[in-house]
């Protein structure tokens, strides 16, 4: 840590900077904040004549083993934000030493601060808030796939530009995925009334750790305070860590989407992609069902005869499978009182009837024909293996009271996974369950729309052009299409098997195909590395869905 003098040595140093030139190229102007870790100065790039922001940080890059640590820390934050190529994360655009200090040049948001915003002008409406959070979901995705945390995400770290949209920045705590940390023991590194419950609780931080600050981010600029803050230090921590949300009915169609993102158990977090699609809807006024927010990551057991798209539909929107008859419900609602009133009406028994529940479904029997089966409806399946079963002599099953005749297979369990494709990045890995000789997997596009020029061309979708527009691009398909046969802008896969690559396959809106070996399965869109995807952007959704083979 900094010392005093350490601090007061550098509050000096700021005070005169106006007017100074870094490295020999960054005219400082004004100053435009300071923190724990910086100050930001306004600076003019002579050698390209533009304006940036020029963080001057605390620590001086000579010194013991403290100040070395902050310094890794610091060019690790320029390292992990240089390589997010993302419009709503800030851009990096040099890093320099002067003067026995480190300077990262950044991007400059000529704009307040989500925080300086609320101080200012009071809450914003949530439908706008639901924008912005839509858009940092984004930003997070981005930082997440480069293998790094936010870990600070807090309303002073949101920077918003002229046109109202959200910038992420101050990744001053960000901590790259490799293992090593970067905090003393002990040590709250960020803001304790936007800290996830297990950075609280000394669990395992990671991207939904992000996500949760983010939800506590929302909350505060459309009801004005925190969900968390208390009047002191220890009892804000005892309510980030055990109490329930402050969350007031002010916040409307967002309500949903924010107590889904401040769940206590990480892992009942929902992904990116369904908190998206939530917030979208909370832009638009609309408050999504609760029940389509579930967990970002799903184990099913699949009733013989049921498909495996029929039941990824049920389990994305917890239909049981004893109902085939119920219409499934509307993705979304028309906000109104009443929703607010039924929302609102939560308490600690909540929690206590949904565990009951998961436990009565695991071991609800279906009588389908003359065949018997046991469905699981949304649940992992028993952890015993039928094998294990049988060395103690009983019949797989027992253990749940549940006798099934000698022979009969237990279902499969397919594992459904949700992914973002990013329309800016080459070849990428979608899944991380292992895929081995005899796997089924099909991949499903859900939603979202990419670009392969933008803003010269138009948005598509998984796939791609229409002829008469592709053909408007053929200029750059001997440079750039990675799969001649397919448009630009399509969805392409590939399967590569014991380290060797394959084709590209056309995915479309879905694909599905059973592994001959064990490999890895990527995506990408079709525009090529060669400097093709620059200038791409958008994302699209996909569930990927691996079903073991026998």
């Amino acid at each position: 840590m900094l010392s005093g003098s350490d601090d007061q040595q550098g509050a000096a140093h700021a005070a005169r900077g106006a007017g100074r030139l870094i490295a020999g190229r960054y005219r400082l102007t004004d100053q435009l904040g300071r923190g724990g870790m910086g100050t930001v100065w306004r600076a003019h790039d002579q050698l390209l004549a533009r304006d940036v922001a020029a963080k001057e940080l605390h620590v001086f890059t000579q010194g013991d083993e403290d100040r070395r640590v902050w310094l890794r820390r610091a060019v690790r934050e320029a390292r992990v934000v240089a390589r997010v190529p993302h419009p709503h994360v800030v851009g990096v655009h040099d890093l320099v030493e002067y003067e026995d200090r480190l300077w990262i040049v950044m991007e400059l948001i000529d704009g307040p601060s989500l925080a300086q915003l609320i101080a200012r002008n009071g809450p914003l409406e949530p439908t706008k808030v639901a924008e912005l959070g839509a858009q940092l979901l984004g930003a997070l995705d981005a930082v997440h796939a480069a293998g790094a945390l936010h870990r600070d995400v807090k309303p002073a770290n949101v920077l918003l530009r002229r046109d109202g949209s959200a910038v992420l920045t101050d990744f001053g705590i960000a901590v790259v995925d490799d293992g090593e940390a970067l905090t003393n023991s002990g040590e709250f590194a960020g803001s304790v009334e936007y800290m996830a419950p297990e950075r609280v609780n000394g669990g395992e931080v990671g991207p939904a750790s992000d996500l949760w600050s983010l939800a506590a981010t929302l909350v505060t600029a459309a009801t004005g305070a925190s969900p968390f803050r208390r009047p002191a230090h220890a009892a804000t921590l005892h309510a980030v860590a055990y109490e329930q949300p402050n969350l007031p009915a002010r916040l409307g169609p967002l309500l949903p989407a924010v107590e889904a993102l401040l769940r206590k158990a990480p892992e009942e977090r929902p992904s990116i992609p369904d908190a998206t699609t939530a917030l979208r809807h909370a832009a638009e006024g609309l408050a999504a069902d609760p029940r389509s927010l579930p967990s970002a990551t799903v184990r099913i057991a699949i009733p013989a005869g049921v498909s495996l798209a029929d039941a990824e539909t049920r389990t994305r929107q917890h239909v049981p499978w004893t109902d085939h008859t119920a219409p499934t419900a509307a993705p979304t609602s028309r906000y109104d009182a009443a929703t607010a009133a039924a929302l609102m009406r939560r308490d600690e028994s909540r929690r206590d009837r949904r565990v009951m529940g998961l436990v009565v479904s695991s071991v609800a029997l279906v009588f389908a024909g003359t065949g018997l089966g046991l469905f699981l409806a949304g649940v992992p399946p028993f952890e015993r293996s039928a094998q294990a079963d049988a060395s103690d002599g009983k019949e797989p099953g027992s253990e749940a009271g549940i006798s099934l005749p000698a022979g009969t297979p237990l279902p499969a369990t397919p594992v459904v996974n949700e992914s973002v494709v990013h329309g800016a990045e080459g070849w990428q890995r979608v899944t991380d369950t292992p895929i081995q000789s005899g796997d089924t997997v099909t991949v499903r596009f859900t939603s979202g729309q990419w670009t392969v020029d933008d803003p010269e061309m138009p948005l598509t979708g998984p796939e791609g052009y229409d002829a008469e527009t592709d053909k408007a691009l053929d200029f750059a398909a001997a440079d750039c299409k990675v799969n001649d046969s397919a448009p630009f802008g399509a969805l392409l896969g590939r399967f590569t098997e014991a380290g060797e690559g394959e084709e590209s396959h056309i995915v479309g809106k879905q694909w599905t195909f059973e592994a001959a070996a064990g490999g890895m399965l990527e995506l990408r869109i079709n525009d090529g590395d060669n400097g093709c995807i620059a200038d791409n952007s958008g994302d699209l959704s996909v569930t990927v869905t691996v079903a073991k083979g026998a």
